[in-house]
């Protein structure tokens, strides 16, 4: 029965594949579509990198200038 069972599996992938290609012939997606769903994306994909620069907080700056101090001071 299992064996059944995995090829009724495999035949409806299979049909299935077949039907997505043939609808894929008969519609064809246009370069325009493609575009502005690349346009889409690239935003939303700059608007997550802005939100995630924006949640880090900026590495403390080191001064050239600084010097550190001298333990020995102290005493």
């Amino acid at each position: 029965m299992p064996r059944e069972q995995q090829d009724a599996e495999a035949a409806l992938r299979k049909l299935g594949q077949r039907v997505r290609a043939g609808h894929a012939k008969q519609h064809p997606i246009s370069d325009q579509s493609l575009e502005t769903v690349r346009a889409t994306v690239r935003e939303e994909w700059e608007l997550e990198q802005k939100a995630k620069s924006a949640q880090k907080p900026a590495p403390p700056s080191k001064s050239r200038d600084h010097k550190p101090e001298d333990p020995g001071l102290e005493r």
